[in-house]
């Protein structure tokens, strides 16, 4: 009896240690609600986002209304893409943790020191809320961390979403428009002037017409003309602005007057472009160049069609005429 007594309080002291031990080594999930937002932050309040990464970092922020970028001496960003981003942050929900440990924050990457991305969302330069991005455990799933917390969440989210790259925020469709505001474009060799809705080749002869629909292609690739990056304001001899390869000349309906000057770089499978509105130079991809240097007066222009006697004036020369023959015979 005496020995049974003994077993039973071994293990009862062996269920005590096992108890302790779980309690203290384990996640504490209890004080976690899984629909529980991930941030706490006003979303009308941010009017700054910084994004670091292993050795990057670009600064977005807000001036009346709109998103800049203040590295980029206040170049405009995408402001949809900026918003979208803010939205996606501020929906992130807790969920489950999936560790709550300093050693699984460096594990996921997502420790203060050690991270795939840090976001910083800023009001007046002040930090409203910071998160830490790091691996990945699945498709559009990453590891992150509230700053301030120790808990760390899988979440829906793109890291590429979040580049730190300036390049990777630039409103790339600064230099668009839309079509019906060009009133007139001159290329080399040839011009297209506005006609009330259709722009017809300039000087064009009485034997010819304008094909529409080549000339509306044309203009629909200059007004819709994209950048790549930005290659910053001074004139670089690489860019090798003086040799250009393609100039041209737009006028817009409000009378302004644009110049744009394409160059082949030294080095590189792109064209570096100048427009006079604007002091930056740009990088832009050939396959958008490549239709405009190949545009020519022949390709947008046509021979009339030659006009064939009308049908029913024949028909009647022929009876007219087989008339006098029957009364020539008679005579």
């Amino acid at each position: 009896m005496k020995k049974l007594i003994v077993v039973l309080g071994g293990l009862l002291a062996l269920q005590l240690v096992l108890a302790v031990t779980v309690n203290l080594t384990s996640d504490n999930y209890e004080a976690f609600k899984p629909q529980e937002k991930l941030l706490a932050f006003d979303r009308n309040a941010v009017d700054g986002l910084r994004i670091e990464a292993d050795k990057h970092s670009v600064v977005l922020n807000k001036r009346d209304g709109k998103w800049v970028l203040p590295q980029s001496a206040d170049f405009p960003a995408n402001t949809a893409s900026v918003d979208r981003l803010l939205d996606t942050l501020a929906g992130l929900q807790k969920g489950w943790p999936v560790a709550t440990t300093a050693a699984a924050a460096n594990h996921f990457k997502v420790a203060d020191d050690n991270f795939e991305r840090r976001l910083s969302l800023l009001s007046n330069g002040k930090p409203l809320a910071v998160l830490y991005v790091g691996t990945s455990p699945g498709y559009r799933k990453v590891h992150v961390r509230a700053d301030g917390t120790d808990a760390v969440f899988a979440v829906a989210f793109n890291t590429w979403e979040a580049n730190a790259s300036a390049d990777d925020w630039i409103d790339k469709a600064i230099l668009t428009f839309a079509p019906d505001d060009i009133e007139r474009v001159d290329m080399p060799g040839f011009a297209l002037q506005r006609d009330g809705d259709k722009l017809q080749v300039a000087d064009i002869s009485a034997a010819e017409s304008t094909d529409a629909k080549a000339a509306g292609t044309l203009l629909d690739k200059i007004a819709d003309l994209h950048i790549q990056s930005l290659l910053g304001t001074e004139a670089k001899p690489e860019f090798r602005q003086d040799k250009p390869e393609l100039e041209f000349k737009v006028t817009r309906k409000n009378g302004d007057v644009l110049d744009y000057r394409l160059s082949k770089p030294k080095e590189g499978a792109y064209y570096v472009l100048k427009r006079s509105d604007l002091d930056d130079y740009f990088k832009v991809a050939e396959y958008t160049v490549k239709p405009l240097k190949e545009s020519g007066r022949e390709k947008l222009v046509q021979n009339k069609p030659e006009k064939t006697p009308d049908k029913a004036a024949a028909g009647e020369n022929t009876t007219t005429t087989a008339a006098v023959k029957t009364a020539g015979a008679a005579k």
